[in-house]
């Protein structure tokens, strides 16, 4: 029997398998499919240029006669992933026909060449229409070639290769193609309502502290005027009232009632002067640092929270340079008498820390838009820095930690955050570059991790002391604000009248008379001698105490005795004069906090072992039980006490300078000297 030729030729199109792809089948450039290949006969294309949407995709591979290729099994995949995926991943012909979000598989129907094959590799998860409307695919090479969704024209942020296969498109896709250009219209005006929302928000959180001190001064301004009401109300009932006793009239004589208010007019006047000053200096300088941070934190924070706007502003790298800067500018402006101020910045900055290392957390693990490189050591950085700043919070008890320490230990978070900070976008820029992967902004990271480096080298103790020398040179040297600066930052910028009732309940004063050698010796004293000293005191009203005196301890080793032997001498030409015995000023303490430090009487003699103490951040610790500093600083409550200083100055009728060879070297002496010399009532003995 004869078989003709016609049926052999039939037999072998049906029978035999497809001739595989050889390099004489794919045009030049073009890489075929293996020999055994089980997808059967293809050239593949990846074009040197990258493109950032799908759109262009089609215009490249339509150059060299292809069209955006599907893959349509795990062979093909695998196949591509390692011999044609770049380092970061490619875009696929693949996309979603329907709008809106549809799972991991409805409305992936279409194919830019060919009908969608029903194979999927969707990364765990994926499509997710994340931040918008995310209708095309591309190949993660990351997650060793899994697939993952994104919009068709996506943004500067992945610039991905195109897998272009042979072949014509379909002629459904020029119909969606269509549709997936409007899906992206709909995708630009909604980034465009995200990013002016964004930035909305950052600047109506940037101008928070300016709105909050305005409101306060506009409160404090209601309640000066409601006081001054009521006062004028009152004046007028006294005005109409008989003739007052004569007890009610000695209580308003000048040395009393008269003295306190010269002393209050003179503390408001200098916070008020202070306070312009800071608010011209350290005001903007905080305020400039705030909206820097939250300004160049909005980005990152819109691409964590699923509101990516890098499409429109860039990459959010470029803007967290922002932070370093603006972070240093904000401790700048708190030096360490402003306690309210550290303890609310340090509470600020645990609590940001701590939410933001949440969302680096979600954004690493969830959502998959930060690499682990980056994700999750920031996320360590942020939870270690939140739990260093915890410490600072205590304020009251044994453990309290005082501004000034407080602050110190803020600084030094802050730089370990920089430094530490540096390091995980020093390397995945270094490992991005070294792949050539695009879907990470190398220079926006390289760029924040050096702004970052040099902010923790830069920001030492000794630059920071630079700069505070010069930022309290701003406005002249010498000036009333200058002077009115240094008088209110002893307070503690509290209220006058707070203070003038702290002071006026702990003035007491020290006839001459029982003023003993023994007392000026040396400034520690037991605690059977405090209660001798106590003994000898006298309650004392502002304005009545004859002088104040200013000495330094370290001058009776110098001439032993010659202290006392002029201030005997002077006390004896005043009571020549007037006729009556001068007091000395002396202050009486609250009881201690510890059993352990018992209360004292203390001559307001020296203050250069407070200036040490001042620092100590757990006071009642740090207290020997005998012998008791005689400085007339509470060493169970300092700043009290420094707060009443320039009340205490003040209430004096003069200031009494005994002045040896180390006078001029002790720096509690010139603060004596230059919170009382306003008044310009000095008395200047040298023995």
């Amino acid at each position: 029997m004869t078989i003709g030729v016609p049926v052999l030729t039939v037999t072998a199109i049906l029978f035999l398998p497809p001739a595989a792809a050889t390099p004489q089948q794919c045009p030049t450039g073009w890489t075929p499919s293996p020999a055994n290949a089980a997808w059967g006969l293809r050239c593949y294309l990846v074009p040197p240029e990258r493109s950032t949407s799908l759109f262009r995709c089609v215009d490249l591979c339509g150059e060299h006669g292809g069209i955006p290729a599907c893959i349509g099994s795990a062979e093909e995949n695998d196949y591509v992933t390692t011999q044609l995926a770049a380092a970061d991943g490619l875009w696929l012909g693949l996309y979603e026909n329907e709008p809106g979000p549809h799972g991991p598989s409805k409305g992936w129907n279409r194919c830019a060449g060919v009908e969608a094959p029903s194979f999927t590799n969707w990364y765990e998860g994926r499509p997710d229409e994340f931040a918008y409307q995310e209708d095309c695919a591309f190949l993660n090479a990351r997650t060793g070639g899994k697939w993952d969704d994104l919009e068709c024209g996506r943004s500067v942020y992945y610039e991905l290769s195109c897998l272009c296969a042979r072949g014509n498109a379909s002629p459904a896709f020029t119909d969606d193609l269509k549709a997936l250009e409007a899906t992206q219209a709909d995708n630009h005006r909604l980034l465009m309502l995200r990013t002016v929302f964004a930035f909305t928000v950052a600047v109506a959180v940037a101008i928070l502290p300016t709105l909050l001190l305005n409101g306060r001064a506009g409160w404090r301004w209601l309640h000066r005027r409601r006081s001054m009401d009521t006062e004028s109300w009152g004046q007028g009932r006294h005005n109409l009232a008989p003739m007052r006793s004569a007890p009610a009239a000695a209580l308003s004589t000048p040395s009393g009632a008269a003295s306190s208010a010269a002393i209050k007019r003179e503390l408001y006047a200098s916070l008020k002067l202070a306070a312009g000053r800071r608010l011209h200096i350290s005001f903007v300088m905080g305020q400039m640092g705030w909206s820097l941070c939250v300004i160049g934190l909005a980005p990152f924070v819109s691409l964590a929270t699923g509101r990516s706007i890098e499409a429109a502003v860039g990459s959010y790298c470029w803007w967290c340079v922002l932070t370093p800067p603006g972070i240093c500018l904000l401790l700048l402006a708190l030096f360490p008498t402003d306690a309210r101020a550290i303890r609310v910045v340090c509470a600020t900055l645990m609590v940001v820390c701590a939410g933001f290392g949440a969302l680096v957390i979600d954004a690493t693990i969830l959502a998959g838009v930060l690499p682990g490189l980056v994700g999750y050591p920031c996320a360590a950085l942020y939870f270690t820095a939140a739990g260093a700043l915890a410490p600072t919070l205590r304020y009251r008890g044994y453990r309290a930690m005082q501004p000034r320490p407080a602050l110190r230990r803020l600084w030094v978070v802050i730089r370990l955050f920089f430094l530490g900070f540096s390091v995980p976008f020093a390397t995945v820029s270094a490992t991005h570059y070294i792949q050539g992967s695009g879907t990470f902004n190398r220079l926006a990271a390289a760029a924040l991790s050096v702004t970052s480096l040099l902010f923790a080298a830069l920001a030492t103790p000794r630059s920071r002391g630079r700069i505070h020398r010069r930022l309290g040179r701003l406005g002249g040297r010498g000036t009333e604000e200058e002077e009115a600066a240094a008088v209110a930052s002893l307070i503690g910028g509290s209220d006058p009248d707070a203070a003038l009732d702290r002071a006026s309940k702990l003035l007491r004063c020290l006839p001459a008379s029982r003023l003993h050698a023994a007392d000026l010796a040396d400034n520690m004293t037991s605690a059977a001698s405090a209660k001798t000293l106590r003994a000898r005191t006298e309650p004392a009203a502002m304005g009545e105490v004859t002088a104040f005196l200013s000495h330094s301890w370290s001058d009776e080793r110098e001439a032993p005795g010659a202290k006392h032997a002029v201030v005997s001498h002077w006390a004896k030409r005043r009571q020549e004069i007037t006729g009556k015995d001068p007091t000395l000023w002396l202050v009486w303490h609250s009881p201690p906090i510890a059993a352990h430090a018992p209360s004292r009487s203390c001559m307001m003699f020296r203050y250069e072992h407070a200036l040490h103490n001042v620092s100590v951040s757990r006071m009642p610790h740090a207290l020997p039980p005998a012998p008791q500093d005689k400085a007339c600083i509470d060493q169970n409550n300092i700043q009290q006490s420094l707060a009443c200083l320039p009340v205490f100055l003040a209430g004096c009728q003069t200031l009494l300078v005994v002045a040896g060879t180390t006078y001029c070297s002790r720096l509690w002496c010139v603060m004596e000297l230059f919170t009382f010399a306003r008044s310009e009532r000095l008395a200047i003995l040298e023995p």
